[in-house]
């Protein structure tokens, strides 16, 4: 039943088309092309990890394959994609881009951009992505049929603009993606519940945001971030679809004293979803007041963010948000932050972490009693760098993503066998270990190597309404590795190489746990330079054509080799 309020409603139309989820599907999206600042190789881009949250580091100038180092699986089907712009690579006057790759399993990866208007105070830019795939994809497990075609296409578009006045910031940006997708999980010999027709997402998204320049006196900042999305059908193919609108509404204000690093200060937003249909909408208000003093050396953010939230029921939340930094040397030092809260779990950051779940579910929100990482940097060695990290985090009603297959109506009684993922919720502590070793002792090649561990106890779990006996971290690996590599042979030439291993990965299906394959995948990229204007680059994901998969049932492509030019103009 819906909860919004008349009062909701209004601010959600005066609005209008001003705002841009944070934590929303094309927020991920957007996050993958920096503000255009086109560079020879700067459409010659492939997928990349996402930055992990411990511990927050510069990584090496490398790229890879999408579905390699992520706990979560990516959105799409192993697919190349754009990444972030190449940060050796020198400012260009030129105003535009184009760039389009091609491999085998159809896919196709293609960006164009160009900056409309290039002045002192303002910059209005254009920007476009493509990424499809329609290639059969072998299932990891015995299964007649052994395989299906998955197919996957993403086209974004994006206009910002940006003003810098004498005392603040001003940014504007509307976007539309329009994705096409099937449902491509093995059934196990059942019959196709979706059939392979293609879901549709549109997502129109509009931000605005203000920023005041850094002063001594009173800085203030704030944004309206608007998502209108729809699918094409929701719980049956011939289902009413998904509609709806998400709402992020921030201001925050502080005051520095003594010295411009030292001030007291509070931070506000208001987050909503309006959904049309039968679901509950979401409302969450969060006051985080803090103070911050420190030095170039050493710093502290104390502050607690209290929470206010109704969503499948009413709850008020106080939850830590610090952040410490001491430095031992001038290269070393101390970090530690401990924050908690509520993870929102909407419908737009469902599509975000997995477009193959159940959409018509309403997914739990999670709340974490506790989130705390911390570790040890060291940057005394010439050429080396460490970072020894760790962390704890405790969530109730944490989901997990698992294969939906037969559905259970009541008692005994079977119904649709559906190719999709579904939530199951427990209990999760979460510790973690690792470390992150960095190498460049001779310049043009870069190396570097993150271990971590993770440890998981999960409880209170049922599916069905049956209690799990022995409940596990389904889809969450217990040990990663990621060695990353760049190599700038000379100025016209560039390698980069990736290899991450992740096991024991587990799943649940038909009343069993499930272990999955281990995760093996190494991928090579190279670019080369044939005038300022023209490059050209080549691609291979999965070098070692290792089977695996990103959900259970829900297999990684093969081998992949892409190869493609990049135009400047």
């Amino acid at each position: 039943m819906k909860k919004t309020s008349i009062l909701m409603a209004a601010l959600a139309f005066s609005a209008g088309l001003f705002a841009q989820t944070p934590d929303s599907l094309l927020r991920r999206q957007l996050e993958l092309e920096r503000d255009f600042n086109p560079s020879l190789l700067d459409a010659d881009k492939i997928n990349s990890l996402p930055a992990l949250r411990e511990p927050v580091v510069q990584k090496a100038n490398t790229n890879y394959s999408s579905w390699a180092g992520r706990i979560t699986p990516p959105l799409e089907i192993a697919l190349p994609r754009p990444a972030d712009i190449m940060t050796e690579i020198p400012y260009s006057l030129k105003k535009g881009y184009l760039s389009f790759q091609a491999g085998n399993y159809a896919n196709l990866d293609g960006a164009f951009g160009y900056r409309l208007v290039e002045q002192a105070k303002h910059n209005l830019a254009f920007t476009f992505l493509h990424n499809s795939t329609n290639g059969n994809i072998s299932y990891a497990q015995d299964s007649d049929p052994a395989g299906n075609t998955a197919h996957f296409m993403d086209n974004l578009g994006k206009l910002a603009y940006r003003y810098d006045a004498d005392a603040m910031l001003l940014d504007m940006k509307v976007s539309y993606l329009h994705a096409l997708f099937n449902y491509y999980g093995n059934t196990f010999g059942q019959d196709r519940y979706f059939d392979n027709e293609n879901q549709r997402l549109g997502v129109f998204n509009a931000r605005l945001g203000l920023q005041s320049k850094e002063s001594d006196r009173l800085n203030y900042r704030g944004s309206l971030d608007f998502s209108n999305f729809s699918t094409k059908f929701g719980y049956t193919v011939n289902g009413e679809p998904i509609r709806g609108n998400q709402l992020n509404a921030m201001a925050g204000f502080d005051k520095p004293f003594r010295d411009i690093n030292t001030k007291i200060g509070v931070d506000g937003s208001l987050f909503t979803t309006f959904y049309q249909g039968d679901f509950d909408n979401y409302f969450l208000v969060n006051a985080s007041p803090y103070i911050q003093f420190g030095e170039w050396s050493r710093s502290a953010r104390l502050g607690a963010d209290i929470l206010f939230q109704d969503a499948d029921k009413t709850r008020i939340r106080v939850a830590p948000n610090v952040k410490l930094h001491f430095g031992l040397t001038d290269q070393t030092s101390l970090y530690a932050n401990i924050h908690g809260g509520f993870q929102n779990n909407t419908f737009l950051e469902m599509m975000n972490e997995s477009r193959y779940f159940l959409s018509y579910t309403t997914v739990k929100p999670a709340f974490s009693i506790v989130d705390i990482d911390g570790g040890v940097k060291i940057g005394e060695m010439n050429g080396f760098r460490f970072d020894i990290f760790g962390g704890f985090r405790k969530t109730d009603d944490e989901h997990f993503l698992v294969h939906h297959g037969q559905e259970v109506i009541g008692g005994d009684v079977q119904g649709n066998f559906r190719e999709v993922l579904s939530p199951v919720y427990g209990s999760l502590s979460h510790s973690h270990i690792g470390g992150l070793f960095q190498s460049n002792i001779w310049a043009p090649l870069d190396l570097s190597l993150r271990l971590k561990k993770n440890f998981y106890d999960v409880t209170d779990m049922t599916i069905y309404g049956v209690q799990v006996a022995d409940p596990k971290a389904y889809n969450k690996p217990g040990l990663e590795i990621e060695l990353t590599g760049s190599l700038e042979v000379n100025e016209n030439l560039h390698f980069s190489m990736n290899y991450y291993f992740a096991s024991d990965r587990w799943s649940y299906y038909e009343g069993q746990n499930r272990e999955m394959d281990d995760i093996s995948d190494l991928n090579l990229w190279a670019a080369y330079r044939i005038s300022d204007a023209i490059s050209f680059s080549v691609k291979a994901n999965n070098m070692m054509n290792q089977q695996y998969d990103l959900w259970y049932g829900h297999p990684a492509q093969g081998f992949s080799l892409m190869g493609g030019f990049t135009f400047l103009f």
